[in-house]
């Protein structure tokens, strides 16, 4: 059946911004992952005449509906009784939820005020579904071809009931004939419309699984996502699509998953069995600290020299002080100079650099943004790579950690 489903989240918070609609977003994902189409997504306030204007429209243009929120026992919670006007049916009081409500009170020694029983009302020849976690149950009720679910707003609540009620309630009644895989490939060293190139007649003949590319910082990831009723077909499926895709570009490939630029690094560098090291002035250690993020990365990643001041980039990097008197701290030469002698004294087989201006102010008759970037190998030339960036100083310094790991990961897949 191609589905039409439509989330409404109901609550004047919402808009208010008193609370973040993380419903909308889990529900959508995991209504995805069962192969339903989620064609609209909508927000309305605690007002009858609103939501009834909602509920028509979502009645009008789509076969399933989820709502959340508006189930609770306070005056303002007005979603059953909305429903019930536009399906032209009355409320009943469900037994086995009033049951429920007054033992809760009972146990507590708790008095139960009358708008309590309002959670137990439910659509009279409509569905009932359990919530183990809260009060308010899920409802369901059909209205002129139309599914409608109803459940609480509370998120622990409305996941319950999904994953517990209504996910095997669809499978019963053969709503959802199979359920969608993903696998995600990440390449790294080619763009993603030079990729897309590559592999255009797979993309426009792609039918299940489908082949998604898209581009991320300093990587390109293809999503395949592949339909089927059990895990193993799937499997088969995206197999078999994998080896299609990876016959062309698999010199590209760098591991699954959305991966990390550093992530990549650290594959990479692994892969070549190789140790890096850095020198870092603007960035202060960022690089480093971007590195070290990551579990088992002291295998491959010796350490960072922090020059800072020119005092510093002279007496531990070992830059000679003609260099910082002539050619300035903020230069070629002395990104090469740190980039060499660091690879030197930290005894790696890779090691960059980091000098520049992050600003306010200029430093040497440089802008802020001016940045240079090197990098020395054992048995190559050292390479520098001058950027000018622009923003504040905190992202002219993330900006710069990131060039350099762009630039560290294309001189690694050179090898």
């Amino acid at each position: 059946m191609d589905s039409k489903c439509e989330i409404i989240s109901v609550g004047t918070e919402l808009l208010l911004g008193q609370i973040i609609d993380t419903n909308a977003a889990w529900l959508s994902e995991k209504l995805n992952e069962l192969g339903l189409n989620v064609y609209y997504q909508q927000t309305v306030g605690d007002n009858k005449h609103r939501l009834y204007k909602v509920f028509k429209q979502a009645q009008e243009r789509s076969n399933i509906v989820f709502v959340t929120g508006g189930l609770g026992p306070t005056e303002d919670d007005l979603t059953r009784e909305v429903a019930a006007e536009l399906f032209d049916t009355t409320l009943t009081t469900d037994d086995d939820t009033m049951d429920k409500i007054e033992s809760f009170f009972q146990k507590r020694q708790l008095s139960m005020t009358s708008n309590n029983r309002k959670q137990a009302l439910s659509f009279k020849g409509g569905t009932v579904f359990e919530n183990k976690v809260g009060m308010a149950p899920g409802l369901k009720y059909e209205y002129e071809g139309v599914i409608w679910f109803f459940l609480p707003g509370v998120p622990k609540e409305m996941k319950w009931i999904i994953n517990e009620q209504i996910i095997p309630y669809l499978y019963q009644i053969d709503f959802v004939e199979g359920k969608l895989y993903h696998r995600t490939l990440t390449f790294q060293g080619i763009g993603e419309s030079t990729l897309e190139t590559k592999l255009i007649d797979l993309i426009q003949t792609q039918s299940n699984p489908t082949i998604a590319p898209l581009a991320g910082n300093g990587y390109v990831t293809i999503r395949l996502t592949a339909k089927s009723k059990s895990e193993q077909e799937a499997s088969k499926l995206l197999d078999q699509s994998e080896h299609q895709i990876l016959s062309r570009v698999h010199s590209y490939f760098v591991g699954y998953g959305n991966l990390s630029i550093e992530k990549q690094l650290i594959n990479l560098l692994k892969e070549h069995g190789l140790t890096c090291s850095s020198c870092e002035s603007l960035t202060g250690g960022l690089f480093a600290a971007k590195l070290v993020e990551h579990r088992g990365v002291s295998q491959l990643f010796k350490g960072s020299i922090i020059s800072y001041q020119n005092e510093i980039k002279e007496k531990v990097v070992g830059i000679p002080r003609e260099v910082l008197d002539q050619d300035g701290a903020v230069s070629e030469r002395c990104a090469r100079l740190m980039a060499e002698n660091t690879l030197n004294k930290l005894s790696s087989d890779i090691a960059i650099s980091f000098t520049g201006v992050a600003g306010p102010d200029p430093l040497e008759g440089h802008q802020p943004g001016t940045v240079y970037i090197a990098i020395s190998q054992k048995g190559k030339d050292t390479i520098c790579q001058p950027i000018q960036l622009v923003g504040e100083r905190s992202q002219i310094r993330e900006e710069a950690v990131q060039s350099g790991l762009k630039l560290l990961l294309s001189e690694l897949n050179k090898r």
